[in-house]
């Protein structure tokens, strides 16, 4: 019987840099194989098929997607035997436990020389675009932050935060009821999505695919969103039950989900740039507003629409520059990928398929 597989994004172009969380994802891990070598196609194809590999032998999944490339594939993580494979390169990851948890597979060897000296100079100018364009979108989506932090201010002063106090309050009392269980809970981590050259996407309905009990809060910017749902996973924990933080993808100090495993239960910021309803047939559907606590002033409402309009238009600019970084790094990768030697990547990847027992 085959296992599943669940899509997230591996990094995220946020306004404070690019994040990953593979470093937390290493601590989860029981086996993490770090495969160094220049970005490649050819490399993400590694990785997916690592991971069809496993679902074959009934295992789940978890899929970390490039935030350019729509294609391509960063890193895998079987869930059963808890094995991380990641293309450790891009991300600067060195093994720190050698011997026991942390393995190491070089890819660098199957270059060919004569290949790279023929694409050096071709090479070397995508790089140097690819740097170029990365930092223009970076500093565009910090401007944008600003923009955002400016509208949080607006709204912040028209909030009823005792009411907003009063309904968490409520929801902890229905979700938790009574329960604290004999063991420490542990946190994971997660990113829900990210800015690509298409928009703002994200994984929300692979994340929550087989969840009873989803909440989608509604509310404006500024309205305490992240801070609730860090609140309920700081009761989880408390009460001995796990929780998994599914990062922002713009935003990295703010929580955009948090799932509640043993309660089968999740709750997440269903506002622009991702809005989500209740579906039909998904009994456990349902909406939390928070937006009634937030009454705006005529002032406030002509306020919020000139922060709305520039916050719009840097993140249609940095839209842009994600775009031209996508095709700067489409090139670096197509120039490797005819740089490498078939028969030694193929002897070099070979020992990665080692059949696992559940």
């Amino acid at each position: 019987m085959n296992g599943n597989v669940t899509y997230y994004f591996g990094h995220a172009l946020t306004g404070q840099g690019v994040k990953h969380l593979y470093k937390e994802l290493m601590e989860e891990a029981e086996l993490v194989y770090f495969l160094q070598g220049a970005p490649t196609f050819k490399g993400s194809e590694l990785l997916k098929e690592l991971g069809y590999f496993y679902v074959k032998q009934g295992f789940s999944v978890e899929w970390f997607k490039h935030a350019l490339l729509e294609d391509a594939v960063e890193a895998v993580y079987i869930k059963g035997c808890n094995r991380l494979f990641v293309w450790a390169s891009e991300w600067a990851l060195e093994p720190t436990l050698l011997g026991t948890k942390h393995r190491v597979l070089s890819f660098y060897e199957c270059l060919e020389a004569e290949q790279l000296e023929k694409a050096g100079e071709r090479l070397a100018i995508a790089m140097q675009e690819r740097l170029s364009w990365r930092e223009k979108c970076i500093a565009t989506l910090n401007h944008a932050i600003k923009l955002h932090d400016e509208w949080e201010i607006i709204t912040q002063s028209c909030m009823n935060w005792q009411a907003l106090d009063e309904q968490v309050a409520s929801l902890k009392t229905e979700l938790f009821q009574a329960i604290t269980l004999n063991k420490a809970g542990t946190r994971t981590h997660r990113l829900l999505g990210t800015l690509t050259p298409r928009g703002a996407e994200n994984t929300v309905d692979s994340i929550t695919k087989n969840i009873t009990t989803r909440l989608m809060i509604k509310g404006k910017p500024g309205t305490g969103k992240s801070s609730l749902m860090k609140d309920l996973a700081d009761e989880a924990n408390a009460r001995g039950l796990d929780a998994q933080i599914i990062w922002c993808g713009l935003d990295a100090g703010s929580v955009d989900m948090v799932i509640i495993p043993e309660l089968n239960f999740c709750i997440f910021d269903s506002t622009e740039p991702h809005v989500f309803d209740p579906q039909d047939g998904r009994l456990g559907d349902r909406i939390f507003d928070i937006g009634q606590h937030c009454m705006l002033s005529k002032k406030a409402e002509t306020d919020i629409e000139a922060v709305r309009a520039q916050y719009k238009e840097a993140m249609q600019d940095a839209m842009g520059y994600a775009k031209r970084y996508a095709e700067a790094e489409y090139t670096v990768r197509e120039l490797l990928d005819h740089c490498l030697s078939t028969s030694l990547w193929r002897e070099k990847t070979a020992p990665l398929f080692e059949r696992v027992t559940k």
